[in-house]
This record gives C-alpha cells, structure tokens and sequence, in this order.
C-alpha cells in the first residue's frame, strides 16, 4: 500500500498541475488562468529554494574535499572563494546594488567575452581536425564558411566584401539552422511534457 502510495500520488499531483497550467495557458479565457499563475509562482518560488540547495551542495561537496587536501583541492578552494563572493553582494544588496553590478560589469561580463573569443581558436582546431581525419565535400564547405566567417569579422583592407557575405551567411542560413534548433527543443520540450502528463517518464516519483 505504501509502495502504490508513494508512486501514483506524485504522478497524479504532477499530471494535474501540468494540465491545468497547460489549460490555462491555451484557454485564456477557461476560469484556470488564476490558478495557472499561482501555480507559476509556487515553481519560481521552489526553483528558488532548489537553486540555494544546490548552492550549499556545492559548498558542502568542495568544502570536504579542501579540508581532506583531496585531488584537486585547489580548484575547489578557487570555487569555493568565488561562489562565496558573488553570493554575498547580491543577497545583502540585492540585484541592482553597486557591488552586484560591478561584479557582473568587470568580472562576469570579461569572462564571458572571453569564452567567446575562445570560440575562433575552437572553430579553427575544428576546422583542421576535421580537414585532417575526415576530408570530403562537407569538410571542405565548413572549412570554407569557417574562414569566410573568421576573415569576416577582421578590419582587413580589401576583404569588405567578405564582412558583407559573413553577415549575409548570419542573417540567412544561420539564422534558419537557428530557427531549426528551437523548433527541435520546442518540439523535444513537448513530447517529454506529454510523456511526464501521461506518466510514461515519473521523474518526480521514486519507483
């Protein structure tokens, strides 16, 4: 009795407020719309809470190893220190403080700019890697948009015309693969709904 207990009052609670959010959200006008929104801020409310507990998790988890000098402690200690202190400004100062902003303005905001521009050297070791071990007609055209794409973006003199078929490259093909990726997640997002609604995936159950 226990066992059926703890597997289908989870799905069931799981199916019900999915539905009726799903109603609310393509009836508009079904009476559901309050409680579709009510339920929409009880899952902000709890991400929330999940996200403060998956942040001393982490504290917990990297702070042994630190204390035990385990492999890697160091890298620990430098995730540790940095988690520490970009969650002590914003929970005393809130999002807009000063010193949340200037965190995100000098530090977080750097860091992301360099990982794109770490970006071009991926591209280009992908680029030869790939001319390396698996040459044919596709290599050779992203080899060829690779560095249309890269001579694109540089100030060179003479290559304007490059800028120009970089850009047209962004705007139309890449912009339709772009287009094809969210309609795949779109689509990805609404068969694992329909499966967690029709309880074929319980992820929210233990059996």
């Amino acid at each position: 009795m226990g066992s059926i207990i703890r597997k289908w009052i989870p799905i069931a609670i799981a199916t019900t407020v999915g539905v009726v959010a799903l109603v609310g959200y393509l009836f508009p006008r079904s009476g559901l719309s309050a409680a579709r929104d009510q339920l929409v801020e009880w899952a902000v409310i709890v991400s929330a809470f999940a996200l403060i507990l998956g942040l001393f998790n982490v504290l917990r988890v990297h702070g042994q190893r630190i204390v035990r000098l385990g492999d890697g402690w160091e890298y620990s200690l430098v995730l540790v220190l940095a988690a520490l202190i970009f969650w002590i400004p914003p929970a005393f100062q809130g999002p807009s403080g000063a010193s949340t902003q200037s965190l995100l303005r000098y530090v977080i905001a750097p860091l992301g700019a360099s990982l794109a521009a770490l970006l071009v050297f991926t591209l280009a070791w992908s680029a030869f890697r790939l001319v390396q071990h698996r040459w044919g007609i596709y290599s050779l055209l992203f080899v060829i948009i690779v560095a249309l794409s890269l001579l694109g973006s540089t100030p060179i003199l003479g290559f304007r015309w490059m800028s120009d078929l970089r850009d047209w490259l962004v705007k139309v093909p890449g912009m339709a693969g772009m287009r094809g990726l969210l309609l795949g997640v779109a689509l990805g997002t609404i068969i694992t709904g329909l499966r967690i609604l029709l309880a074929q995936d319980r992820p929210h159950s233990d059996l």
